[in-house]
């Protein structure tokens, strides 16, 4: 059975016994429940498991504690702030202290009465200087949370996920997460490695029949003399995805088909790892899987999101830029060439985008929770198990260094070598979107930690919309670009499924179907 208690506008720590819980709640007044995975007969909270708990699951993490509370949130003027000027807990937030092992570090979401998500994590310094103490005697710690409550509406809107357990509450949950061993090195996103190494196991070419190139586990290229002979449609896909996660809903339409026709079945992916991997990392695999079938390979790319960056890459990167971004002394193979003749690039951060600055991955993280949570068929292409293992990341090392996102902030090493001759130019095409969100979307993303970084450009939710096919290095005349409108209602996560993604023939430079 849950713990249950009174908060009654008390400062005074609530202490729950049996867990080692404590609760600061000076401004609330209602009821609370505790569920617990801790302690002697401790039963699970009894929400429902939705994508976020299957991406805490996924990342290896553990769900601890869940408090859920009835409690209405004090109005902003009620003097919130008052109490963080002088130190204190005011009444517009709560303090949570949450006892940890040594081998241990926490940290928490909570989901307000509309369903809007934020992430918070301990206190860094207290947090670390504990941290290394508790390792060094083997004795649990506790970490402490300060978290600013919001004024919520008490269901979401738009589509937005209801909150846990279908009672429109304030909802704190405890997440745990397994330090490593050390923290040098690859330890700093070594979270991110395990979920990639895990659920993104087949790494390379895949290919096959159209069900088999859509397929969870894929289809390895065997016969690369096959590929070669003819020209080939590769698809390349974006951060945390996999070919399968970023264009399945390809497979629900008649597009798919026609392509695999238009290429005589000569079709093929590229798995391969998004954050924990450099764009340069990613180059050097895709050749050195091509040495044993040396030849010329002829390739036409349709490409999602960060997949646009490695496409450009593989013939605009120079071996000494990946030679240098990989630490070796790294050629391509004797006897591959590339000729690229098109790139259909899909809501690709040509110019790079905000999100991916490595100061700005704790708000990256937040907002992309939010999207998969109000836009919950998001999950096919944005994991939510490789955004809770940043999450992770974030809670042991504070703002880990991810190779894979670092290529994409605006401005980066990668995108200043990045510069096309203009006959590459001359096969760019673009397809971008101007999200307008709605409903507890809006919400949430005002909500969100980087919000501010959109609040002038349009967007798709993650790259600037402009920004697929206008950088410092080549702009796309605008019959080279299909621009989805806000009320096309297209974001980042979605184009595939949208019809007019059949715009992907004339983009490849096919005989389109007469209508």
């Amino acid at each position: 059975m849950p713990t249950q208690f009174d908060l009654s506008l008390d400062p005074s720590p609530i202490e729950l016994d049996g867990f080692g819980l404590r609760l600061v709640a000076p401004g609330l007044l209602g009821s609370a429940q505790l569920f617990s995975q801790s302690g002697a007969g401790a039963r699970d909270d009894p929400g429902p498991t939705d994508v976020l708990d299957q991406g805490i699951a996924e990342a290896g993490l553990e769900r601890r504690h869940l408090l859920r509370i009835e409690a209405p949130t004090p109005p902003a003027s009620a003097g919130a702030g008052a109490g963080r000027r002088a130190g204190r807990i005011g009444v517009g937030e709560v303090e949570l202290q949450v006892p940890v092992r040594a081998n241990e570090t926490s940290l928490v979401l909570y989901r307000d009465e509309a369903g809007v998500i934020s992430l918070h994590y301990a206190q860094r310094a207290a947090a670390d200087a504990q941290r290394v103490a508790a390792r060094s005697s083997g004795s649990a710690r506790s970490e402490r949370f300060r978290i600013p409550l919001r004024n919520a509406r008490a269901a979401p809107t738009g589509g937005g996920r209801g909150p846990v357990g279908g009672v429109f509450a304030k909802v704190l949950r405890v997440v745990i997460v397994k330090l490593l061993p050390d923290r040098v090195g690859a330890a700093a996103f070594r979270h991110v490695q395990q979920w990639e190494r895990t659920h993104r196991r087949f790494e390379g070419f895949h290919g096959g029949s159209a069900a088999q190139l859509m397929a969870q586990v894929p289809t390895p290229v065997t016969d690369f003399g096959a590929v070669r002979r003819r020209p080939a449609l590769l698809f390349l896909h974006g951060t945390t995805s996999s070919t399968a996660g970023a264009f399945a809903r390809l497979a629900d339409t008649a597009l798919l088909g026609r392509l695999y026709a238009a290429y005589e079945g000569n079709v093929i992916g590229f798995n391969h790892p998004t954050m924990s991997a450099s764009v340069a990392d990613n180059v050097r695999a895709f050749f050195d899987a091509l040495a044993p079938a040396a030849g010329r390979y002829t390739f036409d790319i349709v490409c999602h999101s960060r997949g646009g960056l490695l496409a450009r890459a593989l013939t605009d990167l120079d071996d000494r830029f990946i030679a240098a971004a990989t630490g070796s002394e790294w050629h391509r193979p004797p006897g591959v060439s590339l000729d690229v003749r098109r790139i259909v690039f899909v809501a690709t951060p040509n110019a790079g985008t905000a999100l991916a600055i490595p100061d700005n991955i704790p708000g990256f993280v937040e907002r992309l929770v939010n999207v998969v949570n109000f836009l919950p068929d998001s999950v096919l292409t944005v994991a939510a198990g490789a955004l809770m293992s940043v999450a992770a990341s974030i809670a042991e090392v504070g703002l880990p260094r991810l190779p894979g996102l670092a290529d994409q902030a605006p401005g980066s090493d990668l995108l200043q070598a990045l510069r096309p001759a203009p006959a590459a130019v001359d096969g760019y095409r673009a397809f971008e979107a101007a999200f307008k969100p709605q409903g507890g979307l809006v919400d949430a993303l005002g909500n969100a930690a980087l919000d501010h970084l959109f609040d002038r450009d349009p967007n798709d939710l993650v790259v600037p919309t402009d920004g697929v096919s206008t950088t410092p290095h080549f702009r796309l005349g605008r019959d080279r670009v299909f621009r989805f409108a806000a009320d096309d209602a297209v974001h980042h996560t979605n184009f595939f499924g949208h019809p007019a993604m059949a715009e992907i023939e004339g983009f490849l430079g096919l005989d389109r179907p007469a209508p």
